[in-house]
């Protein structure tokens, strides 16, 4: 009988034991998942904004040197007739040979403007040269960094019209300079040679979860 009772007490203690580690596992999974829970909580979070976005369908996206020319200065690449607003510079080789062309200012048109040196200031017997030109969409945007958080490059991408046709691109590849970081307070310009469809509408860009729409003007 004595045995018996202490069997009993045995296994009620050992039963005890069990149900307390098991609570205790439990409170510790669960302090862990607390734990985590604050510690996401206190990590900042990212923002920025689309401080404007532009679309001109007929910008001059290249320009191909199709004859180089000779007796030329570095100077000054123009539109023929004056309008538009294209500009560029060009270096010379050294028979004065233009060798190399940089557009500084794109322009927008309805069909390829015929581009010319402006003479100003260049030798008289300077000649020969000529040029074709491409045109199609570019972006011109301004994207500000307006939260803490420093964010990657090349974790943030772009749409146009919500991502329904085309596939998405990365903000690393389409931003002037050779930063690889958006830091807080830093407004990014957003240069995008699209040659996509004819039109867009809206532009947006995603990170870290947040994602930010503008219409395009």
């Amino acid at each position: 009988m004595g045995a018996s009772v202490g069997i009993g007490a045995l296994i009620v203690g050992t039963s005890l034991m069990l149900v307390f580690a098991l609570a205790v596992q439990s409170l510790d999974s669960r302090m862990e998942t607390s734990l985590e829970i604050i510690e996401d909580a206190g990590e900042p979070i990212p923002s920025f904004q689309i401080d404007d976005a532009t679309l001109w369908e007929g910008a001059v996206l290249t320009v191909t040197i199709t004859a180089n020319g000779s007796g030329y200065l570095d100077g000054t690449l123009v539109e023929q007739s004056g309008s538009g607003g294209f500009l560029g510079t060009f270096t010379v080789d050294a028979a004065g040979g233009i060798e190399n062309v940089i557009i500084t200012n794109r322009g927008n048109y309805s069909s390829p403007p015929t581009i010319i040196v402006d003479t100003t200031g260049q030798p008289f017997a300077s000649t020969g040269a000529t040029f074709s030109s491409d045109i199609g969409n570019f972006i011109y945007s301004n994207l500000t960094n307006t939260g803490p958080v420093t964010i990657k490059n090349r974790e943030a991408w772009l749409f146009l019209d919500g991502g329904t046709s085309e596939e998405p691109t990365n903000l690393g590849s389409v931003t002037s300079g050779v930063t690889t970081h958006w830091y807080p307070g830093e407004t990014l310009q957003l240069e995008w040679a699209e040659d996509g469809a004819t039109s867009y509408d809206r532009i947006s860009l995603t990170s870290s979860g947040l994602t930010m729409v503008n219409t395009l003007a």
